[in-house]
């Protein structure tokens, strides 16, 4: 979108910049903000396995956006002085893509299906500070943080079906409550179209 575009239509735009290099498999990546990261592959599949995956940093990149869009939710949902996440926990969260996308020959055609993330799945556990907290409360901080998370937005616009399971967790010992499970929150993607790889 251009500037005056974004100007007519009021949107207020968040810049990112980085750069890599590499002279293989493996990348560095350093960000205008003054952080440096790598990437690699496994050694299976011609990497040095030096660092973690890309796709494994997109994930972490999702499970990092989702937590600080979480506790920023929680303190504009939830009512003071009870709105603060003690703990955010992710667990069991796994992807799955076909490499067919990525890895089918001959190299000049066109692959017989995406390469991009089919679905994500896992589990959010929250602990939350206040003893008030309900089970309903922690499915509609998982509702809004899946409509307002900037990755799950990202890999969702892909058709990437984004399923995180939030439960809140039993309470601290003073607290004296037992804890439940919420519903689950999908980042449901559109339904299959003719790029996703038929099963």
């Amino acid at each position: 979108m251009s500037a005056r575009r974004a100007s007519a239509s009021g949107a207020k735009l968040k810049s990112y910049k980085l750069s890599s290099s590499s002279s293989s498999a493996a990348a560095l990546v350093r960000t205008a903000t003054g952080h440096a990261f790598g990437t690699d592959l496994p050694t299976a599949v011609g990497g040095r396995d030096t660092a973690p995956q890309p796709v494994e940093l997109l994930l972490g990149a999702l499970l990092g956006c989702k937590s600080a869009t979480a506790h920023f939710v929680a303190r504009h949902l939830w009512a003071r002085p009870h709105n603060r996440i003690l703990r955010l926990d992710f667990s069991d969260v796994v992807a799955q893509r076909d490499e067919r996308g990525a890895l089918a020959m001959p190299i000049r055609d066109v692959p017989p299906c995406t390469a991009a993330l089919l679905r994500v799945e896992g589990v959010a556990t929250v602990t939350a500070a206040s003893s008030i907290i309900t089970a309903a409360d922690v499915e509609a901080l998982g509702a809004l943080v899946s409509k307002r998370c900037p990755v799950a937005a990202t890999l969702h616009a892909a058709g990437c079906e984004v399923r995180i399971s939030w439960l809140l967790a039993p309470p601290l010992p003073q607290a004296g409550r037992l804890g439940h499970r919420a519903q689950v929150d999908r980042d449901c993607a559109p339904r299959r179209d003719s790029r996703w790889c038929s099963r």
